[in-house]
Formats: structure tokens, C-alpha cells, sequence
């Protein structure tokens, strides 16, 4: 095994430690000593309602010894929207990723979701995702009482986030009076499914024994009939030489998409969350906090492709824009190719975007008050995750020789394909057999246990109110494995599909894109997988020799000091502390190195031959010391203005640390791979932030905030050549080896520079640190309710940094996620009604420095989502109400290096809901 150790102590220390002991001089010189601090106690609102909701999350904002934002429950089990993270997205200096047209990841100031620390409850739960990144759609919003986001840090916050720690809370039975009953019934209807679905939640709480012990149990389910609209490439190759066999080159340096797809998935989601928390309060110093969380998200996916592969070496007739070098219009004809066979208009079926995820989660918490000025609070928790896919997707294609046009001259780009006009279909029987897959999606799984023990020292006067201290562990194993197998006796369109058996027929898109193909061929994959069984080809799968397990043993100690006093009339509190994390890592993979390639049937598709499976153990470890100052200073009874200086860390994600290489399926100029570097260092931030914030009454505010990251050892994936020996093959000519495919044999191989050759040449992405930058931005917020019973809440973030994408294709760095952001919400609400109508504008920003293709960049253009929402209240317990996402139907474009470069267009549709709540 390999150790690297890194011990990593901030300049920022020295500054921290120097600031506070000026300040505790200072304090101690004052000749006035001030009362006892009171205990510090959470308040616990009833919140009902829009304007309690806003209040309360004020009321939290103006307490809180950091910068912070929230949003609450406007009543049990009515939280304000249908998702976690779309609720999120209108704090300010938050936006969110989509998946189905929902909430599923959230950016903080332009961090991505793997630079934010998610918890629940004060716990780290598991994800079902490769990295560390928290998938917002597992959990169901009907049982969330809120969710603060910290976008300053303490000590004893736990460390991890750059980007800020969202903590989200659930309901306890202490934390209503004896019996509450809630639930809700409602139907969700898609605009391009054109399918309604039905969703409930019940709660139910209850008290005992004068308050000693409580229960809380709540279940709730969600369904969807989901169709997400997409066309999309998996790349723009730059640098080809654009030619066909009788007219030689047509351009030279050219930009060319690798593919077209025309996409229609239907989705089947259903979303199960249970939970049931049980409190024993023996005395009144001592509450013991039993609770249990079970999450399944279950997405059946069915993906029906109208699919084109494009090739430089058949390019009939081309337009090109010559500032860029990129092809806006060319064919794809039948006869015209030197090598890479002729096209094809595939038909594609498959199952890749399913998902069968399991969360759980369990803990102990107990809180002690020792004596009047200890406190002290015991939390063990242990959860895992599992998205179990290994094995069990499918890809099938099947297609017909032919001729097609792309064309991006106009709005939308457009495939044309022979025969495929106004509805009418090319004749069936010219459907050929093609490549077959299942496997592909790997399992993923994590599992966490975490101790924490806290303490609060409560001083008796004086300006020193409180002390913070406590140690923490995580000790975390994450794995994923792929269980894979092809079938490729058929390739190159050489046989005639069995239309019969494997149920071929036309099918017609819901609500397409307009102007594009929207009738076209589709067939059953798994008949075709048993046909190709029955036939005596079956698709053999076997777990592949890129899988890996990360061990991850995490131990923090933390103390802070809270000091108050006035100056002159203002309150001035000071926050200061440090927290020590020390983490060690250790990586298992198991791999295996290709040793040759080897050609199939399909000219331009080639077969991996591997070696024998060999076992890889590195590992590493690092501490890092992270101080924290945050100065709340009241300059006004409804003034506040804060000042921060903290570090921070975010560590590797999990996957780029496998030192395993994962070989692509090889294709012709494409042998591609990607790998991960166990070696990695974490990302490091020094920050600072500065806000101010007025009060102007009870549920009016208006706040401003500067804040600056300088963030060094940034971890970029890059791309990269690398040599990899071809052991199978014998001199002198080094062709593939026959041994290992009879097309060996073929006059393909000695044309073909993949197949004959002592090494191979592949382009492989891997993650390494080394980068550093400084993002600086602002956040303005106002919230204003009149008396009329409207109210408005509206604000904006502005981010920037030292780099971005420019046009050298070389470039090797830039920040992804970076973006600014607005939102507005109008609401009302007097008596019995309410009514909101809320905007979020996610302004663009870089997806991916690298799309995992060939080291092009991928961007996001601009983004803006209308939601609407109205209630009734029918009497004090039933409120009838309906909901609207996406009412204008926008839609998610995504790009290359250039904007005439489309990289993808998704259209989610809107969704509707109608439904009635109770609460008792």
C-alpha cells in the first residue's frame, strides 16, 4: 500500500487566532461586566402559513452566529413546494439540477452539489450516487419542517462543504402537543405524457404520560408517468478532416458531432418514504430520541432513439461556419465512405436511465443538561444507500442502411432522414440487426456510521456567554461494481431483424419537438435479447474488472468560544473557534488492462480483449486544522452586520479516487478510457463573507452580502494520452491476434491503425489537483409583505472567478457550476386563500470542463422556470389546493466550446397537481 501524508495549517490561523485575542483583551478590559448569557434556546414556531413561514425563517436568519438562509414548513406536512430542492432554489445564492423535470442536486454560490455538505437531522445521509453529492429526489417533501443553509461555517458544523451545509429537518413528536394528524391526497398530471398520477402522505403524532414519550410515524408515496423530450450528441470532435471518396476533402479542421439522437424516455417513478421516530423523556434534563428512515425511489425507464452516427470520411455536402470551424449543415450518404462503412438511421432501445434506489437511515440521539451551565448531546447514527443497476439494463439497436441530413442552420437542430416525411415510414423489412448490450449502469453503494458527542459550556457572567466542544467520527465504505455483456455477432446491419418476434413497429412521439421526426420505428428489447438466447447467441454478462471499494475514516475534534458585550449600544457577539479533521483513506480495485482489439462486424465498432483481473491497494491520508471567525454586530435594533473569516475543505469525490481504468467500448479514432487518482489532496478555501441585514419590522427584511473563496489544489479531470502495450499481439506486424477474433484474418486490419500495432493509443480522462482560483460575488435580498395580504420576496447572486472557457481547446481548467442567479415570489394571502407565483433564473455556466468524451467543454445556457401554487381553506382542517411547475414548458439547452455547437435541448413539459390537505 501506498501512505501519502499531508498536514495542511492555514496562514488564515495565525490571522484568526490574532483577531480574537484582540477581541478577548478588549472584552476583559471592560470595566462593566454584563449579566449572565441566558441559555441559548431554539424556538420552536407554530408556523401556519406563507407569512408565519417567512417569519419564522427570518427569525432564525437574525439569531444565527453565521450567515445563513431557511425556509420552513408553512404547516405539518405542507412544505412549499414538491421537492426539497425546489424549495431550496428560491434561498438566495441557490440553484438546482434536474432530473424528470425535479429538484435532484443543489449549487450554492456557484458550487456544485459535490462541494456541498448535505445533512438530515445533523447527520451525513447516505447517497446513492457515485460521488458525494446528495440526490434531493429520493426524499419525500410531505415530512420536512425545514431546511437552513449555511453558507458560513462554525466549528461545529461539520466540515466538508466549500460551497455551504444544508441541514434539512424532519418532524419530532416533541415538537407538537398531543395529537396531530396530517395527510394529503392529490393527482399530478404531465403536460407531455399527457398521464396523471396519484400521490398521498399521512402523519400522525401523538404524546403519552404527561409528555414523557412520543411517537411519530409518517408514509408517503409519489408516482409519475414522467416523458422527458430530448436531442442531444455525445460530443463535438474538433480537428477532422471532412471529406467522402469522390470528392476528397470538403474541409480540413472541422467540428463535427459524433451522433444525433432523437430521445423520448417514459418514465415510470414511484418514490416510497417512511419514517418513524419514538422520544423518552425520562426527566426533564434528559430526551432520548429514537428514529428510523426508509426511502425507495424506483424509475423504470423505457428510451425509444431515433439515432444517426456520424463519420468525416462520408460527408456528401457540408456548410460550415468559418469562424469557429463548425459544420451547421452536411449528409451522411450511402457509397460515399473510405473506411468507416456506410450510415445507418438506427432504431434504439434501451433501459440506461432506470434507477432502483434504497436509502435508510437509523439513529440515537440523547440530550443531557448536566447541571445548569453543561449541556451535553449524544448522537450514533448508521445509513446506507444503494442504487442497484448492475446487470440489469439493456441496449439494443437495430437499423436500416440510409441517408440523412443534419442541419443547424435554423432554430432547432434537424436530422432528415430518407423516407422519414410527414408521418411515413421507409418499408419495415429493410430493418437489420444490429449491437446488443445489457449491463452498462453499474451498482452503486454507501454506507456511513457516525458518532457525535457535543457539548455547551453556559458561563454564569460576564462577557464570555458560552463555550462549544466535541469530537466527531464517520467512518464510510463506498463501492461500485459493473456487471456487463454484449452481443455483436450481428453487427454491420448484415441480417434481417426478426419483426415478428421482437414486436417491430411504428411508434409516434407525445408532443415532440416541432419540425422534427416524430414517427418512427421501435421494437421490445428484452424479445430481442431472448431472441438472440433462443438463436443461440445470448448475451453473456459478467462482472467486470474495473470494480472498487473506498474506505474513508473520518475523526474531528472542534471547540469555539462565543463572546458578547456592547460597544457603545451595539451587541457585538464573537464566534470563534477551529476545527481539526484528520482523514485517512484506503482504495481496493480490481483491474484488468486491455491487451488487444479487435474488429466486429460494424466497421467502425471494435471489441476489447482483456487480461487477466489483478488486485490494486493504495491509499492516503491528511489533516487539516480549520479555523472559523464569525462577528454579528447589532448596529441598530433592526440592524445587523456580520463578518466572517473561516476555512474550509471539501474532499475528493469518492469515484475520482479508484485507481481502476474503465476501457470504453472502442470505435474507430475513438479508443477512449477513464480512471480515477487515489493520490488526490482535498479542494481548500480560504473565505470571507461581510452582510448586512435590516429588519424593518417583524416580517420585512432586506439584506446585502460581499463573500470570497480563494480555493487551491482544485481537482480538474482532464484528458490526456495514454500508451497502452497490445500483450496479445506477436511482431512482426503486430496485427490482432487471431486467437482472439477470426475477423483478424481480415484485409480490414492491416488499413485500420486500431487493430495492428504493438500499443494503442487511448484518450483517457483522470482527475489530478494542482489548480487554484478566487471566486468572489454579492446576494441581495428583500422580502416585504404589505397589509393587504400581499408580499413579495425577491433576490439575486452574482458570481465571478479569475478563469472561464475561451476558444483554445487546450485549455485545462475552469470553474464548472459557476452561474449567476435570481428569484421572485409574489404571493397573497388573507383568510381563507392563498396564492403564489414564484420565477427562478439560473443565468449560464459551464456544465463540465470535459465531457468524458474527448475533453470538449459542455454549457448550460440560461434557464428560467415559472411555478404557481393556490389553496382554499375549506374549514381549519381540509384545504383544497393546486399546483404548477414549469407552466410555460421551458426548455434546458446545453452546448459545446462554441454556441452554434448544440450539446443537448430537454424539454421536462410542465406538471400539474390538484389535491386536498388535512391536518388535525
Amino acid at each position: 500500500m501506498h501512505n501519502y501524508k499531508i498536514s495542511t495549517i492555514s496562514k488564515r490561523t495565525a490571522l484568526s487566532v490574532a483577531i480574537a485575542s484582540l477581541f478577548s483583551t478588549q472584552a476583559m478590559a471592560q470595566q462593566a461586566q454584563q449579566p449572565a448569557a441566558e441559555q441559548e434556546q431554539i424556538e420552536v414556531i407554530a408556523v401556519s402559513g406563507i407569512r408565519s413561514s417567512l417569519k419564522s425563517s427570518m427569525e432564525d436568519k437574525k439569531s444565527s452566529s453565521v450567515v445563513s438562509d431557511g425556509i420552513k414548513a408553512e404547516d405539518l406536512g405542507k412544505f412549499p413546494d414538491l421537492n426539497v430542492a425546489e424549495s431550496l432554489q428560491r434561498i438566495t445564492g441557490v440553484s438546482i439540477d434536474r432530473s424528470g423535470g425535479e429538484g435532484q442536486a443543489v449549487t450554492i454560490r456557484g458550487f456544485g452539489p459535490q462541494f456541498n455538505t448535505v445533512l438530515v437531522n445533523g447527520r451525513q445521509l447516505a447517497t446513492d450516487s457515485a460521488g458525494r453529492e446528495f440526490n434531493f429526489d429520493v426524499l419525500a417533501a410531505d415530512q420536512i419542517t425545514g431546511a437552513d443553509v449555511y453558507k458560513s461555517t462554525s466549528a461545529k458544523l461539520q466540515e466538508g462543504g466549500i460551497g455551504g451545509t444544508i441541514n434539512v429537518t424532519t418532524a419530532r413528536p416533541f415538537d407538537y402537543d398531543d395529537l396531530r394528524i396530517a395527510g394529503s391526497i392529490k393527482g399530478m398530471y404531465e403536460s407531455l405524457s399527457e398521464e396523471t398520477s396519484p400521490s398521498g402522505s399521512f402523519l400522525i403524532s401523538n404524546t403519552f404520560g404527561d409528555d414523557m414519550f412520543g411517537v411519530l410515524l409518517a408514509v408517503s408515496q409519489q408516482q409519475r408517468k414522467v416523458q422527458v423530450n430530448q436531442i442531444a450528441t455525445a460530443g463535438w470532435r474538433g480537428g477532422q478532416t471532412i471529406s467522402n471518396k469522390e470528392d476528397g476533402v470538403l474541409f480540413s479542421n472541422a467540428y463535427i458531432p459524433r451522433n444525433w439522437d432523437q430521445i423520448i424516455d417514459e418514465q415510470d417513478r414511484k418514490r416510497t418514504n417512511a419514517s418513524l421516530v419514538l422520544q423518552f423523556a425520562p426527566s426533564e434534563d434528559v430526551t432520548v430520541t429514537l428514529d428510523g428512515l426508509v426511502s425507495k425511489f424506483e424509475v423504470d425507464s423505457q428510451v425509444t432513439d431515433l439515432a444517426s452516427w456520424f463519420e468525416p470520411d462520408r460527408v456528401g455536402s457540408a456548410d460550415i461556419d468559418p469562424t469557429t470551424g463548425t459544420l451547421l449543415r452536411f449528409t451522411q450518404e450511402v457509397g460515399l465512405h473510405q473506411g468507416s462503412g456506410d450510415p445507418a438511421t438506427d432504431f434504439v432501445s434501451h433501459t440506461r436511465n432506470s434507477r432502483d434506489v434504497t436509502n435508510d437511515a437509523f439513529g440515537l440521539n440523547v440530550e443531557w443538561t448536566i447541571n445548569e451551565k453543561l449541556k451535553a448531546d449524544f448522537d450514533i447514527s448508521t445509513t446506507s444507500a444503494e442504487n442497484d443497476r448492475a446487470g440489469r439494463d439493456r441496449f439494443n439497436v437495430v437499423g436500416m442502411i440510409n441517408n440523412y441530413t443534419f442541419d443547424a442552420t435554423g432554430g432547432l437542430p434537424t436530422v432528415a432522414h430518407d423516407g422519414f416525411v410527414n408521418g411515413s415510414l421507409p418499408n419495415a423489412s429493410r430493418a437489420r440487426m444490429h449491437y446488443n448490450e445489457k449491463g452498462n449502469q453499474p451498482t452503486n453503494t454507501d454506507d456511513i456510521n457516525e458518532f457525535k458527542a457535543d457539548f455547551e459550556y453556559i458561563a454564569e457572567n460576564g462577557v464570555f456567554e458560552k463555550a462549544n466542544f466535541g469530537a466527531y467520527r464517520q467512518e464510510r465504505e463506498k463501492s461500485a461494481f459493473q456487471i456487463l455483456g454484449s452481443q455483436c455477432v450481428f453487427c454491420g446491419y448484415g441480417t434481417a431483424a426478426p419483426l415478428d418476434k421482437i414486436d417491430f413497429k411504428s411508434y409516434t412521439a407525445n408532443n415532440f419537438f416541432p419540425g422534427l421526426i416524430d414517427t418512427f420505428y421501435t421494437y421490445d428489447g428484452d424479445k430481442m435479447n431472448q431472441f438472440l438466447a433462443d438463436s443461440g447467441f445470448p448475451i453473456v454478462t459478467a462482472l467486470q474488472n474495473n470494480r472498487y471499494t473506498i474506505n474513508e475514516d473520518i475523526t474531528s475534534l472542534y471547540m469555539d468560544f462565543t463572546l458578547q458585550y456592547d460597544l457603545g449600544e451595539m451587541p457585538l457577539t464573537v464566534n470563534l473557534g477551529a476545527r481539526y479533521a484528520s482523514t485517512d483513506v484506503s482504495v481496493m480495485a480490481i483491474q484488468s488492462f486491455v491487451t488487444d482489439i479487435v474488429p466486429t462486424a460494424d466497421a467502425t465498432l471494435f471489441a476489447n480483449v482483456f487480461g487477466p483481473a489483478t488486485t490494486i491497494n493504495q491509499g492516503t491520508s491528511y489533516s487539516n486544522l480549520l479555523p472559523n471567525l464569525n462577528i454579528k454586530l447589532g448596529i441598530a435594533e433592526d440592524m445587523v452586520l456580520r463578518f466572517a473569516s473561516y476555512d474550509t475543505i471539501t474532499r475528493p469525490t469518492m469515484d475520482q479516487m479508484s485507481p481502476a481504468t474503465t476501457f470504453n467500448e472502442p470505435r474507430r479514432q475513438n479508443l477512449t478510457a477513464s480512471g480515477g487518482n487515489p493520490a488526490l489532496k482535498p479542494f481548500q478555501a480560504e473565505n470571507w463573507d461581510i452582510s448586512y441585514e435590516w429588519y424593518y419590522n417583524d416580517t420585512n427584511l432586506f439584506s446585502f452580502a460581499v463573500f470570497s473563496k480563494e480555493v487551491e489544489d482544485f481537482i480538474v479531470t482532464l484528458t490526456g494520452t495514454e500508451t497502452y502495450n497490445m500483450t496479445s499481439r506477436t511482431g512482426p506486424a503486430f496485427g490482432c491476434n487471431v486467437a482472439n477474433s477470426p475477423l483478424c484474418n481480415t484485409a480490414v486490419v492491416g488499413t485500420t491503425n486500431e487493430l495492428n500495432g504493438s500499443s494503442e493509443i487511448y484518450t483517457v480522462t483522470r482527475p489530478q489537483n494542482g489548480e487554484s482560483a478566487r471566486i468572489t460575488g454579492y446576494e441581495i435580498a428583500l422580502t416585504h409583505m404589505f397589509d393587504n395580504g400581499f408580499g413579495a420576496s425577491a433576490n439575486a447572486t452574482v458570481v465571478d472567478s479569475d478563469l472561464s472557457v475561451t476558444a483554445d481547446s487546450t485549455q485545462s481548467f475552469a470553474l464548472e457550476g459557476l452561474g449567476d442567479s435570481q428569484n421572485l415570489v409574489v404571493f397573497y394571502e388573507q383568510d381563507v386563500w392563498q396564492a403564489r407565483i414564484a420565477f427562478n433564473n439560473r443565468e449560464g455556466f459551464l456544465r463540465a470542463l470535459d465531457n468524458g468524451f474527448n475533453g470538449e467543454p459542455i454549457n448550460t445556457e440560461t434557464f428560467g422556470q415559472w411555478d404557481i401554487s393556490a389553496s382554499y381553506d375549506y374549514n381549519e382542517y381540509l384545504t383544497f389546493f393546486i399546483e404548477g411547475i414549469n407552466i410555460t414548458e421551458e426548455e434546458l439547452v446545453q452546448t459545446g466550446r462554441f454556441k452554434n455547437q448544440i450539446y443537448s435541448v430537454e424539454d421536462n413539459g410542465s406538471r400539474y397537481s390538484v389535491g386536498v390537505r388535512g391536518s388535525f
